[in-house]
């Protein structure tokens, strides 16, 4: 078995730790069948990685007898891949798709040997459990061996099977092909999200309409399978969700999350996609202000979270924590209880610490950016700086510019607060250069920034008129349809709206939103 140039050393010594003791302990057992010296070095790298907490090459290596650079990369690579070998078989039991494989791989080695009976038994077993899971796409693989093994030999099958199978082939590439064009869609426009974000105008919204439309299967040609309607909706919330109609996107994302529920069975196949699903439903309501819907939903995601994480593996406990720990965030952001939400902040921080060879940077910078307003939100702008200051340090230039921009505007907010005046000019002359950098022309954006180079330019005395001025202004583009968008990253409104009446800013959220 090849596997990759996975020699690197940070890679193997990941995948070790990433093993839980049960794990472990499964793995020493399989390493045991064999006491040849190949299979003695890689457990001893196996032993040396794993009683380490930060990996050290050098003290490895030395404890190995500092082996030539291929032998100790072709020990790396025998121990990648024998740990692989050793997951795989734990898992098999527990994953359908995996055993449906191994079924797959016992008739390639039965027809090999000719024995073709025994390979369509063993093909029978694998379609029962392949339709029994819905694995439709292994399904198919299993149909076209079946066709082959009796096109080939004489098996003494009826005219009906047959023509019961090639029907059942037929009907099955009907169901993929939909839902192929389906995923297709589904990524297309998450690359047009990736790529441009939210539509600016009603120019870049009509030409995602045409392009929409164009993608979408028609409805008289769709099947009503269980997976089609989960993509469908999923498709749908792609595409308000680009379009910033939330609305539309909250009804779509409540007929997925309707679709799991309807099946059971759906949550076990594909758990992943149904936490996805709560996480758009929450997003939408958060940004429609749905305060009591929201709750609702953050709730159940809570409790279902909490009742099945025994069943979760890792991906899925890194996904569940993604979702619940912002929601939580958001929760306290949309009900504007910032004195509850900084309370949460240790939590959440422990587990970015947990999983932080999992996250991307981009998840990351998300939540610094959430804890960063969270205390601002809570009058402690001296705490915001320490997450503002991560943000502001990320040297990827392709990574979120949007959040990097109100991340530069919050530093602004957060000086302000402590009154560092003095500091305040040349980081908003920094902070002109990396829009025009950017080509960032998003209106909030602009006119916070001339806010702030107004205001320091402004008698004390006179700084609230320059405010409720920048507040009528802002007041306006929160009711355009293609910025208001900006004040769910930064509410800038309410902010300047606590400054003019010299109250909290829990308060005033709370007074907006009908609280």
């Amino acid at each position: 078995m090849l596997i990759m140039a996975i020699s690197k050393t940070d890679d193997l010594f990941r995948l070790i730790k990433s093993l839980t003791k049960s794990e472990k302990r499964t793995f020493r057992l399989f390493a045991e069948r064999i006491k040849s010296s190949e299979e003695l070095l890689y457990m001893q790298l196996f032993d040396s990685m794993d009683k380490q907490k930060i990996l050290d090459e050098r003290a490895i290596r030395s404890k190995l007898g500092n082996l030539s650079p291929v032998k100790y990369s072709n020990a790396k690579r025998h121990l990648y891949e024998q740990i692989l070998t050793s997951l795989r078989m734990l898992k098999k039991s527990k994953n359908s798709n995996i055993q449906l494989r191994e079924y797959i791989d016992f008739v390639h080695i039965l027809y090999g040997k000719g024995f073709h009976l025994q390979a369509l038994k063993v093909l029978q077993k694998a379609k029962k459990l392949a339709k029994e899971h819905h694995h439709d796409f292994n399904l198919i693989t299993i149909i076209e061996l079946e066709k082959l093994i009796h096109s080939r030999h004489i098996t003494r099958q009826k005219t009906k099977f047959i023509e019961e199978i090639t029907e059942e082939a037929l009907n099955k590439i009907d169901t993929l092909s939909n839902r192929v064009r389906l995923s297709n869609l589904k990524m297309l426009l998450h690359r047009f999200y990736i790529e441009k974000g939210h539509v600016k105008n009603a120019a870049e919204a009509e030409k995602v309409r045409q392009f929409f439309e164009q993608q979408i299967p028609a409805p008289g040609n769709m099947p009503p399978g269980q997976m089609e309607r989960v993509l469908l909706n999923q498709s749908h919330v792609w595409y308000y969700y680009i379009l910033n109609d939330f609305e539309n996107c909250y009804k779509y994302a409540a007929q997925w999350i309707q679709v799991f529920q309807q099946y059971d069975e759906l949550q076990t196949r594909d758990i992943n996609l149904y936490l996805r699903g709560y996480h758009y439903l929450l997003t939408c309501t958060y940004n429609l202000k749905k305060q009591k819907t929201y709750a609702r939903y953050h709730a159940e995601l809570e409790t279902f979270r909490k009742t099945n994480y025994h069943r979760f593996n890792r991906n899925t406990q890194v996904l569940s924590f993604l979702y619940t720990h912002s929601g939580r965030l958001n929760l306290h952001f949309l009900n504007g209880t910032f004195d509850e939400g900084v309370k949460s902040i240790k939590k959440t921080l422990a587990r970015l610490e947990r999983y932080k060879d999992i996250l991307d940077t981009h998840k990351v910078m998300i939540f610094y950016y959430k804890i960063a307003w969270m205390y601002l939100g809570n009058n402690q702008p001296d705490k915001a700086i320490k997450y503002l200051n991560y943000i502001l340090d990320m040297t990827n230039a392709s990574l979120r510019s949007d959040i990097q921009a109100y991340a530069r505007l919050m530093f602004l907010m957060v000086h302000f607060e402590l009154e560092n005046y003095k500091l305040l000019p040349s980081l908003i002359r920094n902070y002109s250069v990396f829009f025009t950098k950017k080509n960032l022309d998003n209106k909030v954006q602009t006119c916070f920034l001339f806010f702030f180079k107004e205001i320091i330019n402004t008698p004390i005395y006179e700084r609230k008129e320059v405010m409720t001025k920048y507040l009528k202004k802002l007041q306006i583009l929160e009711n355009n349809q293609y910025e208001k968008r900006a004040f769910l990253y930064l509410d800038c409104v309410s902010w300047l709206k606590a400054k003019i009446m010299r109250r909290a800013i829990g308060e005033v959220i709370r007074e907006r939103n009908g609280e």
